[in-house]
């Protein structure tokens, strides 16, 4: 699927290019505005959420400045998109206090993740980290806009050296079985038996659970639509898990 925030909307800044994921992910970590891409469709499109050469919803950056809203990947029932997987940059840390216009420096709260000379990203603004102690960053040049505590600083660099998270599209469990999802787990219904297991590979499950057949001195298509005795016993059949 595509990805989507909480609420399964992906109205953010994107565009579209003919492309494997290989090639996603070498242009997504090489736009410094590029949080997050998804590939690759029955067609061979991916899906870039960037500004850069945007083509719809140019005017929601809201995931540029704070890709924790970039939750899952659904496909909407498009079988064309039903094997892509969503991928986000998590190679970021938050500001511990705002950040003010002349400013040179910002303070993180996990320096790790940085080195000098690296690029980062504040909401659409794109610095170079001259300096670090701790997890003070110095910038080469000042901050032209105000952002508050909390705010994401993303890494930028190339190579496929970012690291990136799967947000995968969550299954429903398949027929004759529940649970919240393929993912979370899967139990065979009553008067059903087998097993789901989750797997990497579109249709994200294997396996089955398949009707019980009526047990000996009883009749009826299988145990969960129900069977009787058969002439001459008694007793009863009823499903279970």
């Amino acid at each position: 699927g595509w990805c989507v925030d909480a609420d399964g909307i992906e109205a953010s800044a994107r565009r579209f290019l003919k492309v494997g994921c290989w090639s996603a992910q070498n242009l997504c970590e090489s736009d410094p505005l590029c949080v997050a891409f998804a590939c690759v469709n029955a067609r061979g499109l991916s899906v870039l959420y960037t500004g850069t050469d945007c083509v719809k919803n140019c005017e929601n950056l809201l995931w540029m400045s704070n890709t924790d809203l970039i939750a899952k990947a659904i496909d909407g029932g498009n079988v064309k998109w039903a094997n892509n997987k969503c991928y986000v940059q998590s190679a970021l840390s938050g500001t511990t206090r705002a950040v003010h216009p002349g400013s040179t420096s910002l303070q993180v709260t996990d320096g790790s993740i940085f080195k000098v000379g690296d690029g980062i990203r504040v909401y659409t603004e794109l610095k170079t980290v001259t300096a670090m102690s701790g997890g003070i960053l110095q910038v080469a040049t000042p901050f032209a806009g105000s952002f508050q505590a909390g705010q994401k600083v993303l890494k930028i660099t190339t190579g496929r050296n970012n690291p990136i998270v799967v947000k995968a599209q969550a299954v429903a469990c398949p027929g004759n079985s529940a649970g919240l999802n393929v993912g979370a787990g899967c139990s065979c219904n009553a008067g059903y038996a087998g097993s789901i297991a989750s797997v990497d590979t579109f249709p994200y499950y294997q396996g089955s659970c398949s009707a019980i057949a009526c047990p000996v001195n009883s009749y009826g298509l299988n145990v969960a639509t129900g069977c009787n005795c058969n002439a001459g016993y008694a007793g009863s059949v009823a499903a279970t898990t």
